[in-house]
């Protein structure tokens, strides 16, 4: 049997109603499509009788049989001879031994070299974007917290601890006098205030101070006192503070529907006698 031609280049029937691009070793992807032909003109009735022999002769002519039906020929039908200069397929064995393609050439079935080719691939994108929301809300989260506070380092100038020990020793008072409104607890008012203080507080003795002092706290709730500024002078500190609470009656001492926050920024002048510093004086901003 002699040795097997090459089949050249070109557009071959796929057995499928479409043609193929055969490129002289393996089959495409490139598909094409023909139009239908029209339909073939009715025969001659008058025409010889001799020429529709001979039509049918040659039709019988294997060398002349459509390369696409040889091509695509059913297993085991007259077809199975390769006609010369056409792709042939084996039946049996790796279609890949002898360079040509298989009977189901890539593509042909699900699952084929070609759709598995051409299937687009799944994106990765939604990772980046992942770890981009979580690297976002780490930074939201940091600055909710950090912006309040550096507003408030702005605002209220950071909190004093005093350099000196007759600084700390003011500071204490200033927190013991305000705990003893907290608190109700006259000693502290005392031994924090000056006679003079009382007196111009105009509350004297301590059955007046336990009514102010009850109805301070009646009406605030989360004290809160921090250190503003501390000044040593000539025989006085001093001290500025910024106090915040929430209030349930408004300036004019009228209740609201609601507490609402309130804040109110404080400067004591403390003078010291027998040894300790106390309040003379206070003013609110």
């Amino acid at each position: 049997m002699g040795a097997m031609s090459t089949t050249p280049p070109g557009w071959y029937d796929d057995g499928h109603g479409a043609l193929r691009w055969w490129d002289g070793a393996q089959w495409t992807e490139h598909v094409h499509v023909p139009e239908q032909p029209a339909a073939a003109a009715e025969p001659d009735q008058n025409a010889p009788a001799e020429a529709s022999t001979t039509s049918t002769d040659a039709s019988a002519t294997p060398a002349d049989a459509d390369p696409a039906s040889q091509l695509f020929a059913a297993p085991g039908s007259a077809s199975d001879v390769t006609p010369p200069g056409q792709p042939a397929f084996q039946q049996t064995g790796d279609p890949q031994v002898s360079g040509q393609p298989p009977a189901d050439y890539p593509g042909a079935g699900v699952g084929g070299a070609f759709i598995s080719a051409t299937e687009p691939k799944s994106s990765k994108l939604w990772i980046v974007w992942v770890v981009v929301g979580v690297v976002l809300l780490g930074i939201v989260a940091l600055a909710a917290v950090f912006i309040p506070l550096a507003l408030g380092m702005l605002q209220g100038g950071g909190a004093a601890s005093g350099e000196s020990v007759d600084e700390r020793a003011a500071i204490e008072t200033v927190q013991t006098y305000d705990s003893a409104w907290r608190d109700g607890d006259c000693d502290a008012y005392v031994a924090s205030t000056t006679e003079y203080f009382r007196d111009y507080l105009g509350i004297a003795d301590c059955e007046t101070f336990q009514v102010s002092a009850a109805e301070f706290a009646a009406t605030t709730s989360g004290y809160e006192l921090t250190v503003t500024d501390i000044e040593t002078g000539d025989g006085e500190i001093v001290l500025q503070t910024r106090e915040t609470y929430m209030s349930s009656v408004d300036e004019y001492g009228s209740p609201l529907p609601e507490p609402q926050p309130a804040q109110d920024d404080y400067t004591y002048v403390l003078v010291s006698e027998d040894g300790a510093w106390l309040i003379d004086d206070a003013s609110v901003e």
